[in-house]
């Protein structure tokens, strides 16, 4: 193939993308229809539209916002709550999504995380309006979890035994403490709503007592009831509520225990609903009740195993062209001083053009052992194959697994790499690796992160072995946001290292130095430019045949373009740069390469 017709391709590709940006436009449209059913109220709509299209808009900044309040509005808060967290992940001084999330937390009972979400926008946030609205409600999430704290406590030796779920709900007779807010009849109320639950209309009973909750809230048994409809009404949020009025007066209620701890569990706040049925069991219940909280821990058990543990990876296609696949001099013709005579090179070792096409891909198990520890391990392989250069085939395929503890704002990482590599199907190095990485986050937008690492590096075809070496390596990068809305991610680094010379290398061993820097910025919700730039500096220690120390300096320099084609696949045209300038002239090399690569990834 020619470059003519490759860069032909290219462009076809590229035409195609900017195709399927404009397909785009329909997208908005919709999201214009959601949002005109959002300001009408009608967010039941709005949710299925925006549910039914989610494959095509899942990490589109307005779609995840729509998505956000429509989801809020039926009451569907894990998925309004993975919608702002994709916004924070995208523009982490998203302050109005960080206070809506902190607004959903607090909504399910969940103060503690609201109250974090809320403290981190007070003491970031610029917006004076913003800073008052999270100082408010800041205040409000502390007095809630004061309340909470001040919840008489539970003594399981005066509780009652709930023989069933709903015992207190369908047996219409009075329950001990009540205390009325105002001087309103609520038992016909009361008896209705009990009897719209016995015919399983639980969103019926739900809007008769809503309609009654200022004058009966503080009645134990009305709050009950209130609490029960809500729950099987599909409002967990709003049972959290009624049912904590009813503990706060009567700790000892088992019935609302068990529904509190259901009304929770399906909130995704997990660690209360556990503590709720835990004292339910204290209560020595009949078999069937115990049997059912039994079952409900298990589920809870069996979610949280399984948030525990996940799968991620990726799947990639490039074609490309290389213009110096095998990183060699182009002048054939090298003089050799030690035997004061001119050689040949032969085509292997001279300057070789390609076309090519990659394929490659990684599998990850991801584990958390504790909220701030967690571990992995994975397999990645990719294979690479020259349509005019076969000789110079190459696959790779590399075992990783470490761990990562994260201790306030210190992360660290500890991993180990077992790789082999192939040359034109044929063994070609082995490589045994460790690191250890430092991570300090000093806020949202500055990241240090210190690196070090050990590879042993051994080739077992007996002429390559005079290559063989240890290899150690220490980096030191800063990471930083910026821009509006953090759109650019920018980096800076530094390394040093070192290889030893174990079986004779004719340049003896190395050290070697440098800097290097990019960033990435995003042009639009679905688009971002990216680039890194370095410059390494390499010396060895011994004269060989040329009768000098060797000395390199490498320049390298890539762009690309980064696309999101629909959720989870992206296109990522690339032009790469590299010049290496020796004092030995067999070193010399330049090298152009053009490609384009087409990805799926699973997180």
């Amino acid at each position: 193939m020619t470059i003519r017709r490759f860069i032909l391709r290219a462009t076809v590709l590229l035409l195609l993308t900017a195709a399927l940006s404009g397909a785009r436009a329909g997208d908005q449209l919709s999201l214009d229809q959601v949002q005109s059913l959002l300001e009408n109220g009608q967010s039941q709509e709005a949710f299925q539209i925006l549910k039914a299209g989610e494959d095509a808009s899942l990490g589109d900044a307005r779609y995840d916002r729509a998505l956000a309040e429509a989801a809020a509005g039926v009451g569907a808060y894990g998925e309004a709550t993975l919608a702002l967290e994709r916004l924070l992940q995208l523009d982490v001084e998203a302050t109005s999504a960080r206070l809506e999330l902190a607004r959903i937390y607090s909504n399910m009972g969940n103060h503690e995380q609201a109250k974090y979400q809320l403290e981190k926008i007070a003491n970031t946030t610029s917006n004076s309006t913003l800073l008052q609205q999270a100082r408010g409600e800041l205040k409000l999430v502390e007095e809630k979890i004061s309340k909470r704290r001040k919840r008489p406590e539970f003594d399981p030796q005066v509780a009652k035994r709930p023989a069933q779920l709903k015992e207190n709900v369908v047996a219409d007779q009075p329950v001990a403490q009540v205390v009325l807010s105002a001087p309103v009849d609520l038992a016909p109320a009361m008896t209705h709503a009990r009897q719209l639950l016995n015919d399983g209309q639980p969103a019926a009973a739900y809007e008769l007592l809503t309609q009654l909750e200022f004058e009966g809230s503080g009645n134990v048994e009305f709050d009950y009831l209130l609490g029960v409809a809500a729950l099987d009404a599909g409002k967990p949020d709003r049972a959290t509520l009624a049912l904590e009025r009813v503990l706060s007066v009567d700790p000892n209620f088992g019935g609302a225990r068990i529904d509190i701890g259901r009304a929770y569990a399906a909130l995704g706040n997990t660690i209360q609903a556990k503590e709720e049925f835990a004292a339910v069991l204290k209560l020595n219940p009949p078999d069937a009740t115990r049997h059912r909280v039994e079952k409900f821990v298990a589920e809870i058990e069996n979610h949280s195993q399984s948030d525990k543990s996940h799968w991620t990876g990726f799947f990639a296609f490039t074609l490309g062209r290389d213009s110096n696949i095998n990183g060699a001099t182009d002048d054939k013709n090298q003089f050799i001083p030690l035997f004061n005579t001119s050689v040949v090179l032969d085509g292997n070792s001279v300057e070789m053009p390609s076309n090519y096409m990659g394929v490659a891909g990684k599998i990850q198990f991801n584990y958390q052992l504790k909220d701030n520890v967690s571990v992995y391990a994975g397999l990645e392989s990719e294979l690479q194959r020259n349509f005019q250069a076969a000789q110079f085939d190459r696959s790779a395929t590399a075992l990783r697994a470490g761990g990562v503890v994260t201790l306030a704002k210190h992360e660290f990482e500890l991993s180990s790499t077992l790789g082999k590599t192939f040359l034109e199907q044929h063994a070609y190095r082995d490589l045994v690796g460790i690191a250890l990485q430092w991570r300090y986050n000093f806020n949202d937008q500055n990241q240090l992160q210190v690196v070090a690492q050990h590879n042993r590096l051994r080739y077992p075809e007996a002429d390559a072995r005079v290559f063989d070496t240890d290899q150690n390596v220490l980096g030191l990068n800063w990471i930083t946001s910026f821009g509006e809305h953090n759109r650019g991610i920018g980096f800076i680094g530094s390394f040093f290292g070192t290889e030893s010379d174990i079986n004779g290398n004719d340049s003896g061993a190395k050290r070697f130095y440098g800097l290097r820097g990019g960033g990435q910025y995003g042009l639009t919700a679905n688009t971002s430019l990216f680039t890194t730039a370095g410059v390494t500096y390499s010396g060895f220690d011994r004269e060989g045949a040329f009768l000098k120390t060797r000395e390199d300096r490498r320049y390298d320099l890539v762009l690309g373009l980064n696309y999101q084609l629909w959720t989870s696949w992206s296109l990522r045209p690339q032009l790469s740069f590299t010049r290496q300038d020796s004092n030995i002239g067999l070193y010399d090399f330049d090298r152009t390469e053009i490609f384009v690569t087409l990805r799926r990834d699973w997180r």
